[in-house]
């Protein structure tokens, strides 16, 4: 009897811990839930910035990039990918070439092609690029800045990833600024596409923002959403690259607070893709400059490229390791 009495006492504190065990889990914070992102080892550098040895002796550079796999299970690279400005020439007015290169390793080795876009003889500026699969033309769709008197985003078309045609089509010209840039695309749940980009201004509001336009075709556009806005300025977004994951029913914003330091990664948690609180919900920081998060054979990659500083030692390639999330 004194043993039963044991195990009954035993088993009853159990049984009485359980609901307090499970209101506690769903009283955690939202950043006590969230799972925070690193990077398995160290960052090498798999991507060099000088395309091929054949160039001139002039340091090149790298910056904001994207990666995408064909439909043969090829990988993908396209980035600004530029000679440091010749004399005369303007650093971020001096964009002439957008790179790209393919892979089957992506942290062992990668083929150089042609140039995506070459506006050497042109405009002499090609900005961030982002490529999607676009299911409903049966296309590969671009949104990459250019620049013919000022700044403006413009949809590519390409059937094989190698050949690129403008289409003329701007995004909301009369609607965004010349701030605005650095496009991310993801298909949301909506069914539509959600281009992520950097701006000011939005609604009237003078403060860093990450807005979403939703588009089905690239050629109508929604108007521009703020998912997340810094009082931090009234002249011009400080903020570059912003880049939405969805992971285990929670949606992290991850954006470069370049003006701050130029290669910090800042990674926002919420709940709802709509709306990212930087006060309540910025989750960590990592290192790394213009940074992407792609899936690939399985495996899941955070690179980090530049910088666009010709003193800057060791560092002006693309640089990549596999990504890992820290449950707490």
């Amino acid at each position: 009897m004194y043993r039963l009495g044991i195990y009954c006492i035993v088993l009853c504190g159990l049984l009485a811990c359980q609901p307090a065990t499970k209101q506690a889990q769903e009283t955690k914070s939202l950043l006590e839930r969230a799972e925070i992102p690193y990077v398995k080892g160290e960052l090498r550098e798999v991507i060099a910035a000088k395309p091929s040895p054949d160039f001139d002796d002039q340091k090149w550079f790298t910056n904001d990039h994207c990666f995408i796999t064909d439909k043969e299970g090829k990988l993908h690279w396209f980035g600004i990918n530029n000679p440091f400005p010749p004399k005369g020439k303007q650093l971020y007015r001096y964009h002439p070439y957008l790179g790209h290169a393919t892979s089957t390793a992506p942290t062992e080795s990668w083929r150089r092609e042609e140039f995506a876009l070459d506006e050497s003889k042109g405009t002499e500026y090609v900005g961030a690029p982002y490529v999607v699969w676009h299911e409903e033309s049966q296309r590969y769709a671009m949104v990459v800045e250019v620049w013919p008197n000022v700044r403006r985003l413009e949809i590519y078309w390409s059937d094989d990833l190698y050949n690129w045609e403008p289409s003329g089509t701007y995004i909301l010209p009369d609607k965004l600024w010349i701030s605005t840039r650095d496009p991310h695309i993801m298909k949301g749940d909506d069914g539509k596409y959600w281009i992520h980009v950097v701006s000011t201004g939005n609604k009237g509001v003078k403060q860093s923002q990450v807005l979403r336009i939703r588009t089905k075709d690239f050629v109508n556009f929604e108007d521009p959403e703020t998912i997340l806005g810094i009082n931090d300025n009234t002249w011009a977004t400080l903020m570059e690259s912003p880049f939405v994951v969805k992971h285990n029913d929670l949606w992290y914003l991850f954006f470069t607070y370049a003006h701050r330091r130029y290669a910090e990664t800042v990674v926002v948690v919420s709940e709802d893709p709509n709306h990212f609180d930087y006060e309540k919900n910025t989750l960590t920081t990592m290192f790394g400059h213009a940074a992407e998060i792609f899936e690939y054979k399985g495996k899941t990659y955070y690179t980090t490229c530049g910088p666009e500083d010709k003193h800057y030692a060791n560092g002006h390639g693309v640089s990549m390791n596999e990504l890992g999330w820290l449950k707490q």
